[in-house]
């Protein structure tokens, strides 16, 4: 192998390396759906909103 196509083969590996899929990576995703988990949880365990969905729940229910 000549040394131009060692460069080469050595750049295009780590241009690859270095690419991301999308604008969040798997971990991102993870964290970003674990953080909004706990905050709708953090949200409908409260005593006003428990409140708010049984009235919205019997308005639907009748």
């Amino acid at each position: 192998m000549s040394k131009a196509e060692h460069i080469l083969s050595s750049n295009t590996r780590s241009i690859r390396s270095r690419r991301r899929s999308g604008f969040l990576g798997t971990r991102g995703i993870v964290a970003l759906l674990a953080l909004t988990t706990l905050l709708l949880f953090v949200f409908f365990t409260q005593p006003q909103m428990r409140e708010t969905v049984k009235a919205w729940i019997s308005l639907i229910t009748g």
